[in-house]
């Protein structure tokens, strides 16, 4: 029976001993946390949860793609192979293959269903040169 006390009470002060060293290092680390000063903060960049267009408008010349995936949607690649995702690509340019000059901001932050490329809003556009092939989607006529 002694031997069962002293194991019990050993186990617990162990137990507890090794609970002990967690919140000194959970102090610690919160003492580090406090260094920071403000001008350390200020460099670091916000994090926003909410999507919102970069500020600076971009222009591109892009090639309009029907991507049958997710339902379908028309994406923009660009001449420089990038892909962007038109978020209000009017319904008389929806023809894939026509060529067009886009200006708009890119939305940092959206996430879609689509996930393919980068989210864009466009402000202008210009067609280029007309849709050259029938679209692969009969529901698109």
């Amino acid at each position: 029976m002694f031997k069962k006390i002293v194991s019990v009470a050993f186990t617990c002060s162990f137990l507890f001993s090794c609970q002990q060293a967690a919140e000194d290092v959970t102090k610690r680390d919160a003492a580090k946390v406090e260094e920071i000063t403000a001008s350390e903060v200020s460099i670091m960049p916000k994090k926003n949860s909410s999507a919102k267009a970069e500020s600076e408008q971009i222009s591109f010349t892009a090639t309009i793609k029907y991507m049958n995936l997710e339902g379908g949607f028309f994406g923009l690649v660009s001449k420089e192979g990038k892909h962007w995702l038109p978020l209000n690509l009017e319904k008389e340019f929806q023809k894939d293959g026509a060529v067009i000059k886009v200006t708009g901001k890119a939305v940092m932050g959206l996430i879609t269903i689509q996930q393919w490329g980068t989210p864009f809003s466009i402000t202008d556009i210009e067609l280029i040169t007309a849709a050259s092939k029938a679209p692969e989607n009969k529901n698109l006529q």
